[in-house]
């Protein structure tokens, strides 16, 4: 029992238990809302979604990846200040940016026009509550991150026992619970930060840093979601909501990973910078550990893929089986390359990690349309399998000609 305290008390199990909670959460809703709301209504949510995503993404860029490096060398509550004032102003100039949005004469985006409030409030929602927790967790206030996440919880009754449940009615109650989450983050932001307008110095250096993670995002984004949102248009909502849920479903895989960008990547910056071999590869091989019971388990969803997406989505999504096993050589594929990707953002090798997303999203332009028209949802997943491929490969070469490792 003694032992099982120590390890329970350790700030890696405290970081995966909350990661647990956050990942769990958001994958159990994912599911709760599949099964309550239409496959046409589901697929306009992951649109929602989708887009929300690269808003979090940006934000993540510019302000929260150049914090965590910067306060793995040296933290200060002027740092902490700056970022929590450029968070506040970057969320302000997206909800101005999607009150333009109404106004484009798309006709694809009508849903949007009718569900704007709705929309707004989930998105600025949802980034400021997903800032507040990497802030939290750079800083090593786990438990309170673990209070941030039990409160999100609250979601499950609200959208479980409403009878008439929509699409309008599901982004405000998500909103609102994600508002109500953030606020014991906010009000340790505030207490612990010194707030000022001379900042030039913070600036410059998420300038610096933030400018090729910023494009890298975007980038990122297009590529990874590219022949997800194509799939939408070639193949139809039904197709685009099937997609989605799938990948939602690999949300138990993004649990470790999560864990791994939002604090082992710190933690082993931390211990890089400060010259600390042998800490450092003890994390290594605790995260091999966590990336073979990965494997493991991925290959238990592709073996059971059928039963898995009926229990999931219910009967309707039942000749979308064959999407998890897709998604299966996927996500082997991403675990393979983790490691080089943490070399590459630990190093501070920002121009490559923009590059290598450059050439994957150039392939996905090139070939989209090709392996959507002969081969539609195995087209859209192999697109995403050779993006994974043509970037691990560019990134191991760069390194191995710079002669540069975090893991040597």
């Amino acid at each position: 029992m003694k032992k099982l305290k120590e390890i329970a008390s350790k700030q890696s199990s405290l970081v995966f238990t909350d990661q647990l909670i956050f990942s769990g959460s958001n994958f159990l809703l994912t599911f709760l809302l599949a099964r309550k709301l239409s496959i046409s209504d589901f697929g306009l949510f992951s649109s929602v979604l989708l887009v929300t995503y690269l808003l979090v993404g940006i934000c993540n860029a510019v302000i929260v990846q150049p914090f965590q490096i910067s306060a793995a060398k040296e933290f200060s509550r002027k740092s902490l200040g700056f970022v929590f004032q450029a968070a506040l102003l970057l969320i302000f100039i997206f909800a101005l940016l999607l009150f333009t949005a109404q106004f484009l004469p798309i006709s694809a985006i009508e849903f949007f026009k009718k569900n704007l409030s709705a929309v707004i409030l989930f998105t600025t929602a949802y980034i400021f509550q997903d800032f507040v927790r990497k802030i939290l967790l750079t800083v090593d206030r786990i438990y309170l991150v673990l209070f941030i996440d039990s409160i999100f919880l609250a979601v499950f009754p609200l959208i479980w026992f409403e009878q008439s449940l929509n699409l309008f009615k599901s982004l405000y109650i998500i909103g609102i619970i994600n508002f109500a989450a953030s606020i014991p983050g906010i009000i340790y932001c505030i207490r612990n930060s010194d707030f000022s307008f001379k900042n030039s110095s913070f600036f410059r250096y998420h300038f610096m840093e933030g400018k090729w993670l910023l494009s890298a995002s975007v980038v990122q984004w297009f590529s990874n979601n590219f022949f997800t949102l194509v799939a939408g248009i070639y193949l139809g909502i039904n197709a685009l909501g099937a997609l989605r849920l799938v990948q939602s479903f690999f949300g138990v895989i993004n649990i470790v990973l999560q864990t791994v960008e939002n604090y082992y990547l710190p933690k082993t910056a931390q211990l890089h910078y400060q010259n600390k071999g042998q800490e450092k590869k003890e994390l290594l091989k605790n995260m091999s550990k966590g990336m073979m019971v990965l494997g493991i388990l991925i290959a238990g969803f592709f073996i059971f893929s059928e039963p898995l997406i009926t229990f999931l989505g219910g009967q309707k999504y039942h000749q979308y089986g064959f999407v998890i096993r897709l998604i299966s050589v996927l996500y082997i594929v991403i675990l393979y390359s983790y490691p080089t990707r943490i070399a590459i953002r630990i190093l501070e090798q920002n121009k490559a990690f923009f590059i290598g997303y450059c050439i994957s999203f150039v392939f996905s332009l090139l070939s989209f349309h090709f392996l959507l028209k002969y081969f539609e949802l195995y087209g859209a997943v192999s697109g995403l399998v050779i993006n994974q491929i043509l970037m691990i490969v560019y990134w191991k070469i760069l390194l191995n000609k710079k002669n540069i490792s975090v893991w040597a």
